[in-house]
């Protein structure tokens, strides 16, 4: 073990990568914003979702550190890099912050943010192992890092408080569609774990038909930002550009038996950041 294997493990733990993006989210809702708030709404809200995310994480891991030994042995905890205790005070640590960050945004984004901590601590221990419950919450959670400057906008401009919501919902589609393709790559561990997860359930197959269905929906919808609500061309631009070359073969993939999940998780990465790059680019321009 090197001397980098330690600090290492707390980074990986806490996946950064992940935390980044809904970071980032909270930036393009704030951007999607024809009646833009002050900045700093978006500054501590993106410090917040990052924090809330890295905390999630631990706490995900530190509960899952049995089913980690199966489906992810390299994951810190699991490859024993870190210890269960240390890690479950680390979540507690982050998911504090986040609150904290939040409500020095405003006293209604800190309720939010209380409101999603929540809902991520009961998705960690009660419902991840639901039939598609689980997949809902998270990939809700996702959709609301977008709205998250927007919502309590509501309370004062309840007619005009929408403008954030087709970001949103196409973070909750990739969102939804990877969390079911996640579940049907783990579907070994989560069986042997006794989670009923949709891909337990059901079969790795009929999680691969959800996650191409959900995706096939969300081709269709992907023109409405431009054709009704008014997005420059460069959202189009990108779309074509940077969305396309990844969904078309993301869809390829789904739409066989036996498909690769693990090479399927990776595009559904890579759209969601080509995604929310074209929506960027689509808001800025108007």
């Amino acid at each position: 073990m090197s001397f980098l294997t330690v600090p290492l493990a707390w980074i990986r733990l806490v996946r950064p990568w992940n935390a980044v993006i809904a970071a980032a989210a909270v930036w393009l809702g704030w951007a999607s914003l024809r009646l833009q708030p002050e900045w700093e709404l978006a500054l501590w809200g993106s410090l917040s979702m990052f924090l809330m995310v890295a905390a999630g994480n631990a706490d995900n891991d530190a509960l899952d550190i049995e089913t980690d030994r199966i489906n992810r042995p390299r994951r810190p905890l699991a490859a024993g890099h870190i210890g269960l205790i240390p890690a479950r005070w680390l979540a507690a640590s982050l998911y504090l912050l986040a609150l904290l960050a939040a409500w020095i945004g405003s006293p209604l984004h800190g309720l939010l943010a209380f409101l999603m901590a929540v809902m991520l601590w009961t998705y960690n221990r009660f419902l991840k192992g639901l039939p598609l419950s689980g997949n809902l919450v998270i990939s809700l959670l996702c959709g609301l890092a977008v709205y998250f400057v927007e919502l309590p906008l509501l309370v004062d401009f309840p007619a005009s408080a929408h403008d954030s919501l087709p970001a949103a919902l196409f973070a909750f589609l990739v969102t939804f569609a990877r969390e079911v393709v996640k579940d049907a790559e783990d579907v070994t561990g989560d069986r042997a774990a006794e989670l009923n997860t949709f891909a337990v359930l059901k079969g790795p197959e009929a999680a691969r038909k959800l996650a191409f269905g959900c995706l096939v929906f969300l081709l269709v919808v992907l023109p409405l930002p431009m054709l009704a609500l008014g997005y420059h061309k460069a959202y189009a631009i990108g779309i074509i550009a940077l969305g396309l070359p990844v969904l078309i073969p993301l869809l390829g993939e789904l739409s066989r038996a036996g498909a690769d999940f693990a090479r399927a998780q990776k595009l559904l990465k890579l759209l969601m950041l080509a995604g929310m790059l074209s929506l960027l680019a689509g808001v800025l321009g108007r």
